[in-house]
């Protein structure tokens, strides 16, 4: 008999065919799992028995991204299947689907690109399955790569080996790439008016930690739009970025290359730990160190007030230009005060080179800009009682 399974929420760009393909497989069922408008698609053969089994497994078992907001399991017209496989997305019928959203760099990636035995070591876009851009650059469902701005690099032979193999992480990973086919950097110079390096991406990032150094305000494409960085510890820069973005005393979000770097000046709960490593990495709000810090000028940063909004690198980019760095930078959203958020490449040409004295660009084109979330934990301090 044969069985469809309906599965809607954030199911899609999460790993959730591969992982349904896995249990298929480990059942011994033969059918079929596809993206769909309105979510993920499973078709089998099996028992009744079968069909429940497998269900409750999936919805017990989902990838952790995964958000299952409707399920159901129904008979399906009877169809004749060879094997389980993944197949193509369905595109037919209402769009009813969640938007997953872009996540975080995952420790796995990270500890690939410090690692010099890895063929991604260094890489800046490095993503897999549970990790990297998602509704950002999303322009049309279901999630498939020619649904989103990685549909123009074309997988290397080793991508795509590792994108149709079972036992890799990268199974089915709509963003994958590496060094030798995927996204490529430019460095535009706003003073001498073009481009000064371009596809030498470890140049390019050896430049910009220079110019952070050196006291420069550098634009910096980001997953879901533009950022303005520079060194946190270095008043004059943070003036000279107050004065051009026309921000005179709202605080500045800090960027820290690691959890260890930011306990030094604020004081970090267990609760805003989990936080800042979460998939979302979030900007979280955090109390100043009694001892004042001499890893960033706080006056210049957030004057008059005792706390910091303070981040983890989301991305690769950020994670090896941080580390190089050493320390904190400023990273405030790339746009004057009260303008919109600046994501295409000639936009911020154009509108940033007033503020910037660089600008980092690629390649991945961004369809849908969003800004950092920001995140304050209240204090509880005890139950309140009870009148009698």
């Amino acid at each position: 008999m044969t069985w469809k399974i309906c599965i809607r929420g954030v199911v899609q760009g999460v790993g959730f065919r591969p992982f349904v393909w896995r249990a298929a497989l480990d059942r011994n069922l033969k059918g079929s799992v596809a993206n769909g408008p309105e979510g993920v698609v499973i078709k089998f053969n099996g028992t009744a028995e079968q069909a429940s089994e497998f269900q409750t497994y999936i919805l017990k078992h989902a990838p952790e991204m995964a958000r299952i907001t409707q399920h159901s399991t129904e008979p399906a017209p009877d169809a004749f299947f060879d094997n389980f496989t993944i197949e193509e997305s369905e595109q037919k019928g209402l769009a009813l689907l969640q938007l997953t959203p872009d996540v975080a760099l995952c420790s796995a990636c990270r500890n690939e690109i410090h690692d010099p035995a890895s063929r991604r070591y260094r890489y800046a876009f490095t993503t897999c399955t549970i990790c990297g851009p998602r509704y950002s650059i999303l322009n049309g469902i279901p999630y498939d790569r020619r649904c989103t701005t990685m549909q123009q690099f074309e997988m290397c032979a080793t991508c795509r080996a590792e994108y149709g193999n079972p036992a890799d992480r990268r199974f089915y990973a709509q963003t994958n790439s590496c060094p030798d086919c995927g996204i490529k950097m430019k460095l535009f110079d706003c003073k001498a008016g073009g481009i000064c390096a371009e596809n030498d991406q470890e140049a390019i990032m050896q430049q910009v930690v220079r110019e952070w150094q050196k006291g420069a305000i550098v634009a910096i494409k980001g997953i879901g739009a533009y950022l303005l960085t520079c060194n946190a510890s270095n008043p004059e820069s943070i003036a000279t970025l107050r004065s051009r973005k026309q921000r005179p005393t709202k605080p500045f979000a800090l960027m820290y290359p690691d959890l260890a770097g930011l306990q030094k000046d604020v004081t970090v709960c267990e609760t805003a730990a989990q936080y800042l490593l979460s998939p979302a990495a979030p900007i979280v709000l955090l109390n100043l160190a009694e001892k004042e810090s001499k890893n960033i000028d706080i006056q210049g940063i957030a004057p008059g007030l005792g706390k910091i909004g303070a981040m983890l690198p989301n991305a690769p980019l950020f994670e090896l230009l941080l580390r190089d760095f050493g320390g904190p930078i400023v990273a405030t959203s790339g746009n004057i005060s009260h303008e919109p958020l600046v994501y295409k490449d000639e936009v911020a040409v154009s509108d940033l080179r007033g503020i910037a004295d660089f600008i980092l660009l690629h390649n991945r084109d961004i369809i849908m800009p969003q800004d950092d979330s920001v995140l304050a934990l209240r204090r509880i301090t005890g139950q309140q009682k009870k009148e009698p």
